[in-house]
């Protein structure tokens, strides 16, 4: 039976890529194939932005080889070392010692971690004999952290033996020791930083903020847009408007620092810095900030849920604070007694999250009936847990029935409204006899949403509402209009500038456009330079609608920061197809994009090679019905499912369809 190539699998994809990594996993379990075969989806995304290199230069990981030759090695006595001299990578300094071991050679790698710090690396120890004709290495991992001295160390105290080390390596008693370091995790310490606002980025500035004995050149402009502080200090009436140089007191410059670069773009909040970023920005006032870090800790924080609440309660965190999406609706029904036979009553409708819920009841075979009703479309789902529950006079007692509802479907009831419930919540004697009070009942529902999909509803039609307004209201905070068309665009000439190498020609070189107040930009679409603009300006303007158009713009006025945003999107967020994603790759020249989908494509040949020599694994899993019998490769046979009452079904199944005997599906 023939293997699949990649162009023949290019056929199959459209159709069917949305189930393969399920069946990838629970190929997995029924056959124990290691992971190494199938890689996961879920840390592939992960490895092309660990691994791809960056616009900068800057290095794909952290490594580097200390190399030193030792002298009169043959010299030394049981229990000698010999250190080499210290270098400094990555902010932290690095050492060999070699030492003579009961009758070994003992290679030890030395780093000076302090306090709290920790770094976790995997490392290459090697010697090299003379003219390097052979080596002996080993490797390992190691943790490296603070043990009460100046350096920890970890290696290997029995390398080689001595002897074989004297007749072999030695070179007139010279040794040629390498130790290569690759640095997986380093805890505890500054991380590099993102961006640079030093004397570098004077052309770009047009103020000098000095925090401590440390300088930052900005641009007024755009910092006043995100900040009423800074407005009011750059653009109002007080002295320091009139300064070059401004002083920032009671700020601490590393988290000063830090706070510029979420504030130019870059993703610089991770469990180390959200504090302090959350403390600038609150002290200066700067909601977009606050709420950047607000969704890191609500969404990937691994900090503890006592220190997100006391962060929540510090900064007013509100969506932190309310950890789960969750309401309640009430209503007293009136007049419930004279309900006829499956006759119904509505609650008002109220909206919560942006959708609108009402609560229905109805008279049927003797039992009252309760449902809540929600207004999904399109492709919406809405995961919850509800409690319904109905009060008697002076809510004495009470009555409730509650479920998970883990896949809502539409099943009848009002046209565009989804509801879940219960038909038989009450016997109709029981209510009338205990609950209904003068022919009122009240009732309540409790709604604990786990997970929105869908949400909000965006067409291609009806443009999204702007997330950021770039009119008259924002002339203050502009120095430039830029006009798209028939719409203007109020805009700060260094902050663009400091992006774009494009426009910082335009606006700062010796062009005749760098006088003029309003410039004209040709042959773009005002509404994807508006989402460009948003991006640009922090908002999470990036979406399956919007990316293509931004794409366009950020790659006409050469921005990369706004290109390498929409590809983290399209890799780890969107659910355009493969073929597409492969399209806008090789149109705006996204590697990552490019690493991610071949990585992806590869795991589809693996999987579909591996599972020819499986027909059970087809037949039960009903993964090739009719509806996929003209996207099977030349060459290629595909088993359906065989027995008698059951058809192939095209859905992505994790059950047993066939249910004979020694299926390999049933234990999954």
């Amino acid at each position: 039976m023939a293997s699949i190539q990649l162009s023949a699998l290019y056929r199959i994809i459209p159709t069917c890529q949305h189930k393969l990594l399920p069946e990838t996993i629970a190929l997995q379990r029924v056959h124990g194939i290691q992971s190494s075969k199938f890689p996961s989806p879920t840390p592939l995304h992960q490895q092309v932005f660990d691994n791809q290199a960056s616009t900068s230069s800057q290095m794909t990981e952290k490594e580097f080889t200390l190399k030193h030759i030792f002298t009169d090695v043959e010299k030394f006595q049981q229990n000698h070392y010999l250190c080499s001299p210290r270098e400094d990578h990555f902010g932290i300094g690095w050492k060999i010692n070699i030492e003579k071991r009961n009758e070994h050679l003992g290679i030890f790698l030395h780093t000076n971690v302090t306090g709290n710090q920790e770094i976790h690396i995997n490392f290459i120890l090697r010697i090299f004999s003379k003219n390097r004709e052979k080596n002996h290495s080993n490797s390992g991992s190691d943790l490296f952290k603070n043990n009460g001295y100046d350096w920890d160390n970890w290696g290997k105290d029995k390398f080689i033996e001595w002897r074989t080390l004297e007749d072999e390596y030695l070179d007139d008693g010279k040794l040629e020791v390498e130790v290569h370091v690759k640095i997986n995790k380093m805890v505890g310490f500054p991380r590099e930083e993102l961006r640079s606002f030093g004397e570098d980025m004077k052309q770009f500035s047009d103020v000098t903020l000095k925090v401590k004995e440390r300088k930052f050149y900005i641009s007024k402009l755009y910092l006043s847009s995100h900040s009423p502080y800074f407005a009011t200090l750059f653009l109002g009436r007080f002295q320091e408007s009139e300064k070059s140089e401004i002083e920032l007191k009671d700020v601490n410059p590393q988290d000063f620092q830090y706070y510029l670069e979420v504030l130019h773009l870059e993703n610089g909040i991770d469990d180390d810095t959200v504090q302090g970023i959350l403390s600038v920005a609150y002290l200066f006032d700067t909601p977009k900030i606050v709420k950047k870090c607000e969704e890191f800790l609500v969404k990937e924080s691994k900090k503890g849920l006592k220190e997100k609440l006391e962060m929540a309660g510090s900064y007013r965190l509100e969506e932190l604070k309310m950890t789960e999406r969750e309401f309640t609706l009430k209503h007293i029904f009136t007049d419930v007694e004279k309900i006829e036979q499956y006759q119904s009553l509505f609650s008002p409708e109220k909206e919560n999250f942006g959708v609108k819920w009402k609560i229905r009841i109805q008279k049927w075979n003797e039992h009252l009936v309760m449902y809540l009703y929600t207004n999904v479309t399109g492709n919406q789902e809405i995961h919850t847990n509800c409690i319904l529950r109905i009060f008697s006079k002076n809510r004495e007692k009470n009555h409730s029935k509650s479920s998970s509802n883990p896949r809502n479907h539409f099943h009848g009831g009002l046209h565009g409204w989804l509801h879940w419930g219960w038909e038989k919540f009450i016997e109709w004697r029981t209510l009338e006899d205990e609950y209904l009070d003068g022919g009122k009942l009240e009732v309540e529902v409790h709604v604990k949403i786990n997970k929105m999909v869908g949400f909000p509803e965006e067409t291609n039609e009806f443009p999204r509402k702007d997330l950021r307004s770039f009119g008259e209201d924002m002339k203050q905070f502009s120095d430039v209009t830029l006009k798209v068309k028939e719409r203007k665009f109020y805009i700060s000439k260094l902050y663009l500038s400091s992006h774009s190498p494009y426009f910082a020609t335009l606006f700062l070189g010796r062009f005749q456009e760098s006088e003029k107040s309003e410039i004209e930009l040709k042959d773009v679409n005002p509404q994807d330079f508006q989402y460009y603009l948003e991006v640009l300006h922090l908002e999470n303007a990036i979406d399956d609608d919007t990316v293509q158009g931004i794409l366009s713009v950020a790659d006409m006025f050469d921005t990369p920061k706004i290109v390498k945003k929409c590809e983290e999107f399209l890799v780890k967020e969107s659910k355009k197809g493969l073929k597409r994603k492969l399209e806008l790759a090789g149109n705006y020249r996204m590697e990552g994009l490019k690493i991610f989908n071949f990585g992806l494509l590869e795991s589809y040949v693996n999987f579909y090679n591996a599972t020819l020599t499986c027909p059970d694994f087809f037949k039960c899993l009903g993964y090739f019905g009719p509806r996929h019998a003209n996207h099977v490769p030349p060459g290629m046979s595909i088993p359906h499912c065989g027995t008698s009452n059951v058809e192939c079904d095209p859905l992505p199944m994790q059950r047993c369809l066939c249910k004979r005997d020694g299926c390999l599906i049933r234990s999954i």
